[in-house]
């Protein structure tokens, strides 16, 4: 269910978090509101990465591109990085008996474009998307994002505070386990675990 939670709200979590001053606003000109400012979008995106919430899903068909000759003799086809792409967690053919056999695939830098290369012809993708409306975001994100900013704004914040520092680290690894567990238990017996949470558990 999407969250009410807003900017805002989060901002100041995460200020909780750490355990300084609130603020009115993400735009007023005090250092707690610099600094959210400064790391919002890179703690969005982290958080993202971490951890595959349903509303930045996406499947995505692959645009399929030439083969440079030094990946030839290992990968029979090489495909276009899929558009706002933040993670792709698995490949794989095209239609309902094809979607849980996750293809091995490589991402490379080829002259400056990401490609991905894959032995299977059409491919799709899951991915994760950059999507920055967190009105389709549920609150197990906005808390997760509200911990993830407290870790990047704790050292400018706080300095010499490297306890509580750590302290809200392990407060994001915690959260991110529990949404792990939480994830891992909710599979249907017919669909094998995301390859995301086999490479973490």
């Amino acid at each position: 269910m999407p969250s009410t939670v807003s900017s805002i709200d989060i901002a100041n979590m995460a200020l909780g978090f750490i355990g300084t001053r609130t603020i009115a606003s993400l735009t007023e000109n005090t250092i707690e509101a610099i600094q959210c400012r400064l790391f919002w979008d890179r703690a969005r995106r982290a958080v993202l990465r971490d951890y595959p919430f349903p509303f930045a899903q996406q499947r995505v068909s692959l645009a399929q591109k030439e083969v440079p000759e030094v990946y030839s003799g290992e990968w029979k086809y090489a495909y276009g990085y899929p558009r706002n792409c933040l993670k792709i967690h698995r490949v794989h053919g095209q239609g309902k008996e094809k979607r849980w056999q996750a293809i091995p695939f490589i991402i490379n830098n080829v002259d400056g474009v990401l490609h991905v290369f894959a032995n299977i012809q059409p491919a799709q993708a899951e991915i994760t998307v950059d999507n920055t409306d967190l009105s389709l975001a549920d609150d197990a994100f906005g808390l997760a994002l509200a911990r993830k900013l407290a870790c990047l704004i704790a050292i400018p914040l706080l300095k010499n505070n490297q306890n509580k520092v750590q302290e809200v680290e392990q407060l994001y690894q915690m959260g991110m386990q529990s949404l792990q567990s939480q994830a891992a238990s909710e599979q249907e017996e017919d669909e094998p675990a995301d390859t995301w949470l086999l490479t973490r558990m």
